[in-house]
C-alpha cells in the first residue's frame, strides 16, 4: 500500500482526510463498484467518520478515487486496523487491479480540497495565503462589527478565544468551503 509520509507525523486528535486511488480489474468494474460502495458503507458507521465521495475514472485515467473524512487520526486509524476493514480488503484482492495508493492530509491543504483530478495536487502557498488572508481580513471584520459589541465586557483573554474560536469554526465549515470553490479555477490554474 502506498501511504505517503506526512501522516506518520499526524497528531491523534487531528483531522484528517484520506484520499485512496485504486484500478478495477477490467473484467470485474461491476464487482469492484459493488466492493467499493459497501467498504463506504461500512466505514461510515465508524466513530468520527464525516462522509465520503467517491470520483469515478475519467477520460485521462482509469483510477477510482475515494475521498473521504475522519475527525482525528485516531477515528481513521480505528477503521483502518478493524476487522470490517481487512475484510474488505480481501474482498478488493478479487477485483482489484495493481496496490491503492493512500494519500492522507491534514491542515491547511484540506481546506482547498475540491475532490477531483486537480485536488490531489495542493494550490501553490502564495495562492493559498492570498485566499487565507482575505478569508480571515474579512471574517476579522465581521467579528469586529458584530461580535465585539456582545463580548466588549468580557475579559480580553475571553473575547480573544471567542474570536477566534468563531474565525476558525466559520473558516474551517463555511468560509474555506465556499471560497475554495469559487477560486477553484485560479487555485488549480494550469502554469
Amino acid at each position: 500500500m502506498g501511504q505517503n509520509d506526512k501522516s506518520s507525523g499526524i497528531d491523534c486528535d487531528t483531522p484528517v482526510t484520506i484520499i485512496v486511488k485504486r484500478r478495477a480489474k477490467p473484467d470485474r468494474i461491476e464487482d469492484f463498484e459493488e466492493v467499493m460502495s459497501g467498504t463506504t458503507k461500512d466505514a461510515m458507521s465508524f466513530k468520527g467518520h464525516l462522509g465520503a465521495n467517491i470520483i469515478r475514472p475519467t477520460k485521462t485515467g482509469d483510477y477510482y478515487r475515494i475521498v473521504f473524512k475522519f475527525d482525528s487520526m485516531r477515528n481513521y486509524l480505528a477503521w483502518e486496523g478493524s476487522e470490517v476493514r481487512q475484510q474488505w480488503l480481501e474482498r478488493y484482492a478479487e477485483v482489484e487491479q495493481g496496490e491503492q495508493e493512500l494519500e492522507i492530509l491534514s491542515g491547511l491543504e484540506t481546506w482547498f480540497t475540491i475532490p477531483g483530478e486537480e485536488a490531489l495536487v495542493p494550490p501553490p502557498k502564495y495562492k493559498m495565503l492570498i485566499i487565507v488572508w482575505i478569508s480571515i481580513f474579512l471574517l476579522s471584520l465581521l467579528n469586529y462589527l458584530y461580535l465585539t459589541p456582545f463580548i466588549s465586557e468580557l475579559h480580553f483573554v475571553v473575547r480573544i478565544a471567542i474570536m477566534s474560536l468563531t474565525l476558525v469554526t466559520l473558516m474551517t465549515y463555511i468560509v474555506m468551503p465556499i471560497m475554495s470553490k469559487l477560486f477553484h479555477r485560479w487555485l488549480h490554474c494550469n502554469k
